[in-house]
């Protein structure tokens, strides 16, 4: 009797986990941030459309001594929750592009005492997991903790680029950084790829060349990487008030953007920081805003109701980073900053409105 021939999925699947590349991601992801060994157990909750991947992640962790169970993101929760029930040391939901079950999932990690820690990877393409755990986790949240301290410090911070970007950010010391780093903490699971700091300031003013890419939680149709067609934007007192790129339908795509209410202010002013990411990818993903750089978020923000946010950011490539007088980031390397001290992850205030797993 012939045995069952494998479906295109499997077979991309089987071919990702012999790329050395996706397999060094991929060991650093299941140990390193998902802090999975030898007989653990782990719950995959996988968006159809990243089924290859999903089983690429499932042939690597067998071979670590990892067992694995998978399941249909498209499932009702109730099934999904009884796999979590079911003996598990993690949980990673792997998605496409929005995230599955949002507040189900965090009404669980809230009011659970015996839930596993879960992890959501938006954008769970090859690319991300070949260039996006390429530094450790440790590593990157001492990076987020030292330039949120920085930042804080100066009260200031100035972005310049060769290609014209000159932009001054007043930070008002009351406002909370979000600092994403992979951890699954205060009811939230953990965000992956990693990792980045952002907060939010009213007090910006000048000129944004944006040259790496931009992304859109609306999705963006075209290629996302701008260093051809870069986009100028002019900025005074928060809001975007001019827009300049010689292609002309990235232009119209952004001022159709922009022309929805409230959609020019500035809402986040964000620094990626995973300096192991190679470059910018074409696909709208997540992985391009933790690229090690400035970037800038523009949109809605109501607090009260986050899903209905519309939210637009402008990713720069090559630039430096200032707080105050002092060089923080140059080209995709970061300075040497005084050391902070390192909060209890587990009493730091998130900011919602601010925060990927929404």
């Amino acid at each position: 009797m012939r045995g069952r021939r494998p479906g295109p999925a499997e077979l991309a699947g089987r071919e990702l986990a012999a790329d050395e590349k996706f397999l060094a991601g991929a060991s650093s992801l299941l140990s390193d941030y998902l802090h999975l060994a030898s007989r653990k157990t782990v719950v995959f909750v996988c968006d159809p459309r990243v089924k290859a991947v999903s089983i690429a992640l499932a042939v690597i962790a067998a071979r670590a001594g990892i067992s694995v169970r998978t399941v249909s993101a498209s499932k009702k929760w109730p099934v999904i929750r009884e796999q979590l029930e079911d003996r598990c040391d993690a949980a990673l939901f792997l998605e496409s592009g929005q995230s599955h079950h949002t507040r189900a999932l965090r009404q669980y990690l809230k009011h659970d005492e015996g839930a596993p820690p879960a992890y959501r990877l938006f954008g769970a393409t090859p690319e991300t997991i070949r260039g996006g755990f390429r530094r450790k986790r440790a590593a990157l949240r001492r990076r987020n903790w030292d330039l949120i301290d920085a930042a804080r410090r100066a009260g200031r911070l100035a972005v310049r680029s060769d290609r014209g970007t000159r932009l001054e950010v007043g930070l008002d010391p009351a406002t909370p950084w979000a600092n994403t780093y992979g951890e699954c903490a205060d009811g939230y699971p953990g965000v992956l790829p990693p990792s980045e700091v952002n907060t939010r300031s009213a007090d910006a003013e000048g000129v944004l060349v944006v040259d790496g890419a931009v992304g859109s939680n609306l999705g963006w149709p075209l290629d996302a990487r701008l260093e051809g067609n870069p986009v100028t934007l002019r900025i005074s007192r928060g809001k975007v008030t001019g827009v300049a790129c010689r292609q002309r339908l990235v232009r119209d795509l952004v001022e159709e953007f922009l022309s929805l209410p409230q959609t020019n202010e500035v809402v986040e002013i964000g620094i990626g920081t995973n300096d192991g990411i190679p470059g910018f990818v074409p696909s709208d993903i997540l992985l391009n805003e933790r690229f090690a750089s400035f970037h800038l978020g523009v949109g809605g923000a109501d607090a009260r109701n986050p899903n209905q946010n519309l939210h637009l950011d402008f990713i720069l490539g090559c630039c430096k980073l200032y707080f105050g007088n002092r060089l923080a980031l140059a080209r995709g390397r970061f300075s040497r900053l005084p050391a902070a001290a390192v909060p209890n992850r587990r009493k730091y205030e998130v900011p919602v409105i601010m925060h990927d797993a929404l």
